[in-house]
C-alpha cells in the first residue's frame, strides 16, 4: 500500500505516510496545540478586471504552487486554498517542536517569493499573512475525508490576516511568545477586531534573527568526557606533529551534549597547538543555500555578520583575499571572490549555472583558502548537525581531506543516531 501524494510506502495500518504526513483513512478526531497562517493575496481583484480569466488563474496557480513549496520547506502542510487565500497548519498531522517558528519563517518567505513573482509575473500581488498558535480540533471534516483544524485559534488567524498591511506577517500572543527568542518583533499592541468582543494583542513580524534550529544554551562548567577528550585531543595531535589531516565524528541523541563536548576539544586544541578554530552549523529546514554551514565557517573566517549585506560583505572578502592570498594572481582571486560570495548566498554570475561546476568553484575556493592558513598554523573546521548537510557539503570534507591530507586540518563533526 502506497500514500496516494508522495507515493511512499505505507506499514500496515499507518494512519499518517511516514514521509509527507498525509492521513491515510479517515483520521480520528483529536485536540492539538497547532500554528495556523492564514494568507491571503491583495491585488487578484484588480487583476482580474482587466485580463482575461484564463491567463488570471494561471498567474495565480503560478504564485500558489511556489507558495505551498515555500509552506512545505519549513514543515507545515496545506490545509485548504480558498479563491485568492491559503490555509496552512504547522503541528498537525506531524508535529516539531518549532512550530510556531517555522510557521513565521514560512510567513516571511511567502511574502519574498511573492515580491519575487510579483516582478516576474508582472502581476501586483501582495500578500497579507496572520498566524495564531493554540489548541485546535482536528481531523476529518464531516463533510468529507479531508483533514482540518477548526477552533477559536484558526478564526484569530484569519482575522490577523485581515488587519495585516499588504506585505506584513501579523502574528498573536501565543505566536510570540514562542517565538520571540528567535523573530524580531514590532510590538502593534491591541487591535479592535470586528464580529470580536474583546480586542487582539499583535506583534508584526520583521525578520528571523538567528538561523533555523538554534536554541538558547545554557554554558556549564565542562565536567567529565575525560576519554572522548583524551581521543579528540590524540587525533590532533597526530595532525599537528605529523602533518596528517584528521575528521573525528561525535555521534548522539539530542541534547546529550556533542556540541558542547566539540567546543571543548576545539578551544584546548585553540590552547594548545595554537590552531584557528572555524565553525559552521548546518540548518534542519528552510534554507535554501546547501552551503550554509560553509557559509557559517566563512562568516566566521571574514569576520562577517549573519545579517552583512551582500555589497559589505564582497569589499570583507575582496580585501581579506588581497592579504591572505598576496602571492596568488589578481584573475585567481576575483575567482575565488566569487565562489566564496556565492557559497555565503549571495547573488553571483554563478546563479543559476551548472550545479557541478558550481561544487567544483566552491571547493577549489575553500581548499585554497585553508591551504594558505594552514601553512601558518593548524586549523579545525567544526561542522555541527552534519545529519542535515548537503551532499555538497560532504563532498567538499572528502575533497579537504584528501587535497590537503599532509597537512594540519582537523575537522570536528557532530550528528544524531
Amino acid at each position: 500500500m502506497t500514500c496516494a501524494t508522495c507515493g511512499n510506502e505505507l506499514s500496515e495500518g499507518a494512519r499518517f505516510c511516514s514521509s509527507c504526513g498525509t492521513p491515510q483513512g479517515k483520521a480520528d478526531e483529536e485536540r492539538r496545540v497547532v500554528t495556523v497562517l492564514f494568507a491571503d493575496l491583495v491585488g487578484f481583484t484588480a487583476l482580474a478586471e482587466r485580463l482575461d480569466p484564463e491567463e488570471v488563474k494561471h498567474r495565480v496557480d503560478a504564485c500558489f504552487e511556489r507558495l505551498t513549496a515555500d509552506i512545505m520547506s519549513f514543515g507545515g502542510v496545506v490545509d485548504k486554498v480558498l479563491g485568492d487565500g491559503i490555509v496552512a497548519l504547522f503541528g498537525a498531522p506531524v508535529a516539531h517542536e518549532d512550530d510556531a517558528e517555522r510557521a513565521v519563517r514560512a510567513g516571511l518567505r511567502l511574502q519574498q517569493t511573492l515580491a519575487t513573482m510579483a516582478t516576474e509575473l508582472e502581476a501586483p500581488f501582495r500578500m497579507r499573512v496572520g498566524i495564531n498558535t493554540g489548541e485546535v480540533l482536528v481531523g476529518s471534516s464531516s463533510a468529507g475525508r479531508d483533514y482540518t483544524a477548526m477552533g477559536d485559534v484558526v478564526n484569530s488567524a484569519d482575522r490577523l490576516q485581515s488587519l495585516a498591511a499588504p506585505g506584513q506577517v501579523l502574528v498573536g500572543p501565543a505566536t510570540h511568545d514562542a517565538t520571540t527568542e528567535a523573530i524580531s518583533y514590532q510590538d502593534l499592541g491591541q487591535l479592535e477586531v470586528r464580529g470580536r468582543q474583546e480586542s487582539l494583542r499583535a506583534w508584526s513580524a520583521l525578520s528571523a534573527v538567528r538561523p533555523p534550529g538554534a536554541r538558547t544554551r545554557r554554558i556549564a562548567d565542562f565536567v567529565g568526557r575525560e576519554r572522548e577528550l583524551d581521543l579528540l585531543h590524540a587525533q590532533a595531535r597526530m595532525a599537528v606533529e605529523l602533518e596528517q589531516s584528521q575528521i573525528a565524528t561525535v555521534f548522539g541523541e539530542a541534547g546529550t551534549g556533542k556540541t558542547r563536548l566539540v567546543e571543548e576539544a576545539a578551544g584546548q586544541m585553540a590552547s594548545r597547538f595554537g590552531a584557528r578554530v572555524l565553525e559552521g552549523r548546518c540548518v534542519p529546514y528552510g534554507e535554501a543555500n546547501v552551503w550554509w554551514p560553509i557559509a557559517d565557517v566563512l562568516r566566521h573566517a571574514f569576520g562577517l555578520a549573519t545579517d552583512c549585506p551582500q555589497d559589505e560583505a564582497e569589499v570583507i572578502v575582496k580585501t581579506g583575499l588581497e592579504i591572505h592570498l598576496p602571492e596568488d594572481s589578481e584573475q585567481q582571486r576575483a575567482r575565488i571572490h566569487v565562489a566564496l560570495t556565492h557559497a555565503l548566498g549571495f547573488n553571483t554570475p554563478m546563479r543559476g549555472g551548472d550545479r557541478n561546476r558550481n561544487r567544483s568553484e566552491v571547493i577549489f575556493a575553500m581548499s585554497r583558502l585553508l591551504e594558505v592558513e594552514l601553512e601558518q598554523r593548524p586549523v579545525v573546521m567544526v561542522l555541527s548537525d552534519v545529519h542535515w548537510a548537503a551532499e555538497a557539503v560532504w563532498q567538499l570534507v572528502g575533497h579537504l581531506l584528501d587535497e590537503l591530507g599532509r597537512s594540519r586540518l582537523i575537522v570536528l563533526v557532530t550528528a544524531r543516531r
